[in-house]
């Protein structure tokens, strides 16, 4: 943090927790895919239009999954130092 810096970063507490969470999650998920690879119907009568709708919905929420967890995988926030922003910023607020 330097001494012009506007804010402080700090990492989100619980992070183990969650990764812990998210670890359970993914096991959930990997089972449901297993078990769609390895319950295929063997005729259309038997509801494979369905079975493919079902896994083709299941793999996207997979895709979706694992992408949205970059950002929550090592959460921070960010806390802003209001005097030195308005130190920075007086003049401009001051003549417009």
């Amino acid at each position: 943090m330097g001494e012009g810096s506007l804010f402080a970063t700090e990492q989100a507490r619980g992070r183990a927790v969650y990764r812990l969470y998210a670890c359970t999650i993914l096991a959930g998920i990997c089972l449901i895919l297993y078990y769609r690879a390895t319950h295929i119907p063997a005729t259309w009568q038997e509801g494979r239009g369905a079975w493919i709708g079902l896994s083709l919905a299941e793999l996207w929420y997979a895709f979706y999954w694992i992408i949205t967890q970059s950002a929550r995988w090592n959460p921070v926030y960010r806390r802003t130092f209001k005097d030195k922003l308005l130190q920075r910023f007086f003049h401009k607020l001051l003549f417009t």
